[in-house]
């Protein structure tokens, strides 16, 4: 053994309620701070990929509050967007169509279940959807 070594002297065992953290320094950083705050429930996809085309029936319309309503009670609390088209002038002439965009992009493919479009009854009145494409 060599004797020219001074002994190690054991760790202290810190007592319970004690840190033997080291002092925090200060760490720059890059991020912007005017950036919208991230949200796990709002995907980046693009809003095609989380859309639905809606069709009316002749006479029969839905309004934006009946369609959120519906894929909410139905699909949960996913619903960002709601649109009607209203024809001009309104008079004589009802909404034929709207757009529902979801907040994640698993609930247009759960919605058409593998179909190229499907329909619901929404308040007694047909709804048809279809995947939303843009032109």
């Amino acid at each position: 053994m060599d004797s020219s070594k001074a002994p190690v002297e054991p760790e202290p065992v810190p007592e319970v309620g004690q840190t033997t953290a080291a002092p925090l320094t200060k760490i720059t950083s890059r991020l912007n701070p005017s950036a919208k705050e991230w949200d796990l429930w709002v995907e980046q996809t693009p809003e095609e990929d989380r859309g639905l085309f809606l069709t009316f029936s002749n006479g029969f319309p839905l309004n934006e509050n009946q369609i959120r309503s519906f894929f909410t009670n139905n699909y949960g609390p996913y619903v960002e967007r709601v649109y009607v088209h209203r024809p001009e002038p309104m008079i004589h002439r009802l909404p034929l169509f709207g757009k529902i965009v979801f907040k994640v992009s698993s609930i247009p493919i759960s919605v058409l279940n593998g179909e190229e479009q499907t329909k619901f009854m929404v308040d007694g009145k047909p709804l048809w959807c279809k995947k939303f494409r843009s032109l």
